[in-house]
């Protein structure tokens, strides 16, 4: 027979909307923490219903995302998790967890859910790799609210019916002891810094701090209302608590664990998030149908904000991060011109590509693609050695530059001789044979001064023998393709770049490599990732 479920009324997490602050704020609550509650008893006096009716068997909460592209959503009245691959919002199969699942907290690494089963006393950890629960882990009496440290090593359990946080040591799943807080703990925020975690007791009106070192709860701190949820500075200074009953926001000075002057917002506050930047909180007053903002350097409110009916959550979107620069830059002299190649960078940050740039410098000369990975800077002189960088611009702005590679451009027809190899200097880059026949091995051979190690280095970036090009055999780009001798197509897979002692293929990114260091005649040249070996440097002409 299932528990009196006494005021199990949920707001929603990570993505629920109830309403929304257009531009930067959402209705929603932290996909690491359990949201906001809020009295049943102020509820039904202020809309005349009651809590069967609001039951059933719907969601509790979500949370997302976790692993890559997924959203976990307990759902309350069927004892099951569901995963929702977020790129095609298809759910995958339920996952069983305990009775009555009401909240979710995701490991920052992503590799654990941990769900709160209200009705069995219990929280499941599931591996979000392949979605299977692990063992139930048995805490206090009805688990309500779950919270993860910052380095993920411990997950905080509220349970409601005991007046307890149970601390879990996610590395093992194992319960610590129960921690002694106040009465129905509705709420955990813990510090940027992990070192504190703060538990609201809404029926005691109190905020427990617990030092997670110890795992030791401190003097409980009076907010003068009913605690609901709690906010915490992105400098972790002032932790700021919505009191329902009071229609206030209590701001402790985390240092000291000292309560300030209450804040007047609205009815019923509850649910409160601050802005990336900790200017300003917004608090979402359920009853008045508002948000009220708080600036924090003065802790005074701002005028409410009409919303939607019955604002329950609020999230705030995160500030805008620049994207990485491209990465593997190189370029390629020609006659007044240099062709870049660069690979795309490792993240665009929160904007969308708009495209990429590279500069010559000096001069200033530069070319621009919207999405192509190449491009050629005209009008430099000849002879001039400049440097070449390439920034990233997406939507939210421009990446850092990209790291420095030299070229020098020429009108010449090239410089001739042997390529000669910096492992071992009486080896040298060979056409096997003499020949002129496409697919012909480039290999390694003692350095003897015929025709065939007689090359060519082209202004355009290739390199030429028999009037043939080195090439990577048919434009492959992983490690120990084969170099071989093919006609020249201006492909990229026939370009090649000077780089520190090295020859680097731009398009792929990997050196001409002696493969393990073989000086034997006759040994194919291949590309490799570049690593500074000696097997990957070459003297050239």
């Amino acid at each position: 027979m299932r528990k009196a479920h006494r005021w199990h009324v949920r707001a929603g997490l990570a993505v629920t909307v109830a309403g929304l602050l257009a531009g930067t704020v959402a209705l929603a609550g932290p996909a690491s923490a359990s949201p906001a509650r809020y009295s049943p008893a102020r509820h039904d006096a202020l809309h005349g219903r009651t809590l069967s009716d609001r039951r059933g068997s719907g969601p509790a909460s979500l949370a997302g995302p976790a692993s890559p592209g997924t959203a976990y959503v307990a759902n309350w009245g069927s004892g099951t998790v569901t995963p929702v691959a977020t790129a095609t919002s298809t759910p995958g199969a339920a996952i069983t967890v305990g009775d009555l699942p009401d909240a979710i907290a995701i490991t920052p690494d992503g590799r654990t859910a941990y769900v709160a089963n209200w009705d069995s006393d219990t929280v499941t950890p599931v591996a979000t790799a392949t979605n299977t629960p692990g063992a139930a882990i048995t805490v206090g009496s009805e688990p309500e609210v779950i919270a993860i440290t910052p380095d993920g090593t411990t997950a905080y359990v509220a349970n409601q019916g005991s007046g307890t946080v149970t601390p879990i040591t996610t590395a093992t799943n194992t319960a610590g002891t129960p921690i002694t807080v106040g009465g129905d703990p509705s709420y955990i925020a813990i510090t940027p810094d992990g070192t504190t975690a703060y538990v609201a007791n809404f029926g005691s009106k109190t905020v427990t701090p617990i030092t997670t070192a110890t795992n030791t709860a401190g003097a409980p701190i009076s907010t003068g209302g009913d605690p609901l949820a709690i906010a915490i500075t992105p400098d972790g200074k002032t932790a700021y608590v919505t009191n329902d009953s009071t229609g206030t926001v209590t701001p402790i000075t985390t240092a000291t664990n000292t309560a300030g002057t209450p804040i007047t917002v609205g009815a019923a506050p509850l649910s409160i998030a601050i802005t990336p930047d900790g200017t300003t909180a917004y608090v979402a007053n359920y009853a008045s149908g508002t948000v009220t903002p708080i600036t924090t350097a003065t802790n005074t409110a701002g005028t409410p904000i009409t919303v939607g009916s019955e604002p329950q959550a609020i999230a705030i979107t995160p500030e805008p991060t620049a994207p990485q620069p491209p990465a593997h830059v190189t370029a390629v002299p020609g006659d007044a011109t240099a062709t870049v190649t660069w690979t795309a960078p490792a993240s665009l940050g929160t904007g969308t590509l708009t495209g990429y740039t590279a500069t010559a410098a000096p001069g200033g000369a530069t070319c621009t693609t919207t999405s192509a990975t190449t491009c050629t800077i005209t009008g430099l002189a000849n002879g001039t050695t400049y440097t070449i960088t390439v920034v990233t611009a997406t939507t939210t702005g421009d990446s850092p530059p990209s790291a420095p590679v030299t070229v020098t451009p020429s009108s010449g027809t090239g410089r001739t001789g042997p390529i000669v190899s910096g492992y071992h200097a009486t080896k040298c880059a060979d056409d096997s044979g003499d020949s002129s026949v496409n697919d012909t091995p480039v290999v390694i051979g003692d350095c003897n001064g015929s025709p065939e190690q007689n090359w060519t280095i082209e202004p355009g970036g290739t390199i030429q023998l028999n009037g043939k090009c080195m090439d990577i055999y048919r434009d492959e780009k992983n490690n120990k393709a084969p170099v071989e001798l093919w006609t020249c197509t201006g492909g990229a897979n026939q370009q090649w770049q000077a780089v520190s002692g090295t020859l680097v293929n731009p398009v792929s990114g990997k050196c001409l490599d002696d493969p393990r260091f073989n000086t034997a005649d006759g040994t194919q040249l291949e590309i490799y990732t570049c690593n500074g070996g000696l097997n990957q440097q070459w003297k050239l002409p």
